[in-house]
């Protein structure tokens, strides 16, 4: 397959006290035209900070790219200039943010806040990029579209404002979608809806989409692939059918032991302890103080890397020794 996207070395630190400290880094993956990649991991792992760094987002909230690559079908995006990657953003590549009524302009009609980026980024006039903005509406299975393109955000649901969020990403018909948490604030009944219509709609366009979120269950129904994240760092990847039935690193084994899998008869475990706060990162591997795995005089002292093991790639020296636990992947 060709590769739509390729990150190497993305380092992306915030100021602090004692100067940059890095909450993302050295991330490499790569995500094919049309395929699907998982990025998961608890609050604070750095999941968001690294999709949101790939198309600069992340600058206005004080982030630094320290080093590393980022190239979109061909096209070197870090060190590129604001005015270049705005042309991006929205055309190239398409952003569902989570929360989406925060994200959606109050003051607007949706019709109008769809119709904007479609002229913004393709030239189209008033009445074109109106009628586009109910195309969309309606290619989201949002019902009498005419109308509800002339609703303002606050009259609209809570899924609807999301196909909204999706309607506005996909407008210009992007290669690349980025999903962050895009199901975290709605009922499970409406995230189920939201998560086939992003498979209907890979399915039709062909774009690649690259999904964000804390549930690996969430994961699995929409995703190919995983990049699995740990205080800043990918601590495994792989295809979601190996993920699930042989984890290669312990922080995978406990985020699958947490989900939720009714009639399977097993209790759901938890993972002790917090993720480390980035000016405080232990020695060694990050993940051994809360790791019933760990060797004292071994994972505290060596800091691993990304290294191959079997299918796939564990950030942890005692990966090719260890059994561990997975799951059926939900279907």
């Amino acid at each position: 397959m060709t590769e739509l996207l390729e990150v190497a070395g993305l380092t992306v630190a915030f100021p602090g006290d004692r100067g940059w400290n890095p909450v993302v880094q050295d991330v490499s993956f790569e995500v094919s035209a049309g395929g699907t990649l998982g990025i998961v991991g608890e609050s604070g792992s750095g999941k968001t900070v690294t999709a949101l760094s790939l198309l600069g987002l992340t600058t206005s909230m004080g982030a630094k790219i320290m080093s590393g690559s980022v190239v979109l079908d061909g096209q070197e995006l870090v060190g590129m200039s604001e005015r270049r990657l705005n042309r991006i953003r929205g055309n190239a590549a398409g952003v569902i943010f989570q929360q989406p009524i925060r994200s959606l302009d109050p003051a607007f009609t949706v019709g109008d806040q769809i119709a904007e980026v479609v002229r913004r980024h393709r030239g189209a006039s008033r009445r074109e990029a109106w009628d586009r903005a109910v195309e969309m509406l309606d290619r989201v299975h949002i019902p009498e579209p005419a109308r509800r393109a002339k609703a303002y955000p606050h009259q609209l649901s809570g899924g609807m404002c999301q196909r909204v969020m999706i309607s506005i990403a996909l407008a210009c018909e992007p290669q690349l979608l980025i999903a962050d948490e895009p199901t975290t604030a709605l009922d499970v009944t409406v995230q189920s809806r939201i998560l086939s219509l992003l498979r209907e709609l890979q399915d039709e366009l062909g774009i690649a989409i690259i999904f964000v979120s804390h549930d690996l269950g969430v994961i699995a129904d929409v995703c190919q692939t995983v990049a699995v994240m740990y205080a800043g760092e990918i601590v495994e990847r792989g295809t979601i059918e190996d993920i699930f039935a042989h984890p290669t690193h312990p922080y995978t084994e406990g985020l699958l032991g947490a989900i939720p899998n009714p009639g399977q008869g097993r209790l759901l475990r938890s993972i002790p302890g917090n993720v480390p706060h980035p000016g405080h990162m232990p020695t060694g591997c990050h993940f051994h103080p809360r790791c019933p795995y760990a060797v004292e005089g071994r994972c505290d002292t060596e800091h691993p890397q990304l290294d191959p093991v079997g299918t796939q790639r564990a950030r942890c020296v005692r990966a090719a020794e260890l059994s561990l636990t997975g799951v059926v992947a939900p279907c």
